[in-house]
C-alpha cells in the first residue's frame, strides 16, 4: 500500500496559513496524509478524513509529495491511527504556542495538552514515529510542518 504525505498550501491562502509559511519560512503550511484517494488530516475544526467531492471544496496547491510503501501490519496500524484520532479537536491552542515556541525560542509549547487536540504536524507525526518509526526525537508538542519535512528529507532525501 502506497500513503503520500503531502505538504500544501490552500489555493486561496487564509490568513494563518499565510502566518504559518511566514513564521516557518516555507511556501506550505499544512501536512497530511493522502491514501486510497482520501485525504487524512488535521485541518478546519477538528482530525478527519476528506473525500473526493469534499476535496473539491476545499482545494490544495500540492507542493511537495513523499510515497512511503507500507506492508500490510504498518498499513493496519495507520488505519487504527487515523481511526482512533479521527474527530478528535483542532488545536488552534497548540498552533498559537508553536508560533510562540518560534518566535521567542521557549523550549516547551505553552498551549500544549497531550492529545486533547491535535495541529496537522503532530498528527503526521504520530504517523513517523509509531508505523514509519522515524522521527522519534520529534517533539510533537512544537513540531511544525517543516520539522516533518526535515525527517522525511533526512530519512528519503530531499525532494
Amino acid at each position: 500500500m502506497i500513503v503520500n504525505i503531502e505538504f500544501t498550501k490552500p489555493k486561496n491562502p487564509n490568513i494563518l496559513s499565510r502566518i504559518i509559511s511566514l513564521i516557518e519560512g516555507t511556501e506550505y503550511s499544512h501536512v497530511r496524509l493522502r491514501f486510497n484517494d482520501y485525504v487524512y488530516e488535521a485541518s478546519g475544526i477538528s482530525v478527519h478524513f476528506q473525500g473526493k467531492i469534499a476535496q473539491t471544496y476545499c482545494p490544495a496547491e500540492l507542493l511537495h509529495t513523499y510515497s512511503v510503501e507500507l506492508d500490510i501490519e504498518q498499513y493496519s496500524k495507520l488505519l487504527k491511527l487515523c481511526m482512533d484520532n479521527a474527530g478528535i479537536e483542532y488545536g488552534f491552542k497548540q498552533l498559537i504556542g508553536i508560533g510562540l515556541v518560534r518566535l521567542f525560542g521557549l523550549k516547551n509549547n505553552p498551549f500544549s495538552d497531550g492529545r486533547k487536540s491535535q495541529v496537522c504536524s503532530e498528527i503526521i507525526g504520530r504517523f513517523l514515529q509509531e508505523i514509519l518509526n522515524i522521527g522519534k526525537d520529534l517533539d510533537l508538542d512544537i513540531a511544525s510542518p517543516k520539522d516533518i519535512k526535515n525527517v522525511l528529507d533526512k530519512t528519503y532525501g530531499e525532494k
